[in-house]
């Protein structure tokens, strides 16, 4: 494959970059406080259903490279992509590949899962969620139990297949790890198969609205 590049690009935006850097660290967080200081695991838990709701939202109406609609491929395109990736000239993605794509929406919906479950648990000693009462006891244990085992020891396998995806991409000669911590991506001589026009100001009114609603509502969930 060829090794010629152009000037970087700007891909990602410095939210998405700190909504990245933040996951891997409030999972450890929330770990570590579990069954010992829930006060601190709840408040931990807090802060990252607010994050990922924050890049759900932004998703939709954030920076251009950001958004599913730009990274979230029909079936066929993957299988397309997946077979293009056996070759040495495989295609060069500046956001999220095919393969990617999914692995985001994975990653985003056992979160979303695992932080929504914790909402009904208990520990049946001193502390219950903030919808415990919501529904009956055999629900509030189900929704434990998986809070507990199930999905998280599914999210600890995501993260793993996660990390293993990009170790493999550098093996192949791609970087996902520096265009994450500087926010720009080298784009092939050749071209990228999703190269977008060069992106304006950071929009930061979107930005503040965004981060008010998922703010508000998981502070609206939390105080029921």
């Amino acid at each position: 494959m060829s090794t010629a590049h152009l000037p970087p690009v700007p891909v990602w935006d410095w939210s998405i970059r700190l909504f990245h850097w933040s996951l891997p660290v409030l999972l450890a967080l929330l770990w570590y406080y579990a069954g010992e200081d829930m006060d601190r695991h709840m408040q931990f838990a807090q802060l990252l259903m607010s994050l990922v709701l924050y890049r759900v939202i932004w998703g939709f109406i954030g920076t251009p490279y950001a958004r599913f609609g730009h990274f979230v491929y029909h079936p066929c395109h993957i299988v397309a992509y997946l077979r293009a990736s056996l070759s040495p000239q495989k295609p060069v993605y500046l956001s999220h590949n095919p393969m990617g794509g999914i692995m985001v929406l994975v990653l985003l919906g056992g979160l979303l899962i695992q932080a929504g479950t914790g909402l009904f648990a208990t520990d049946d000693i001193f502390y219950t969620g903030p919808l415990y009462d919501y529904v009956t006891g055999d629900t509030a244990g189900q929704m434990t139990r998986w809070h507990k085992q199930w999905f998280y020891w599914g999210m600890l396998v995501l993260v793993g297949l996660h990390v293993c995806a990009v170790l493999l991409y550098r093996l192949r000669g791609e970087n996902l790890v520096r265009p994450m911590i500087t926010g720009s991506k080298p784009a092939p001589a050749a071209g990228a198969a999703d190269q977008l026009p060069r992106q304006q100001s950071f929009p930061w009114l979107r930005f503040i609205i965004t981060a008010a609603i998922a703010w508000g509502t998981v502070e609206a969930l939390f105080r029921l």
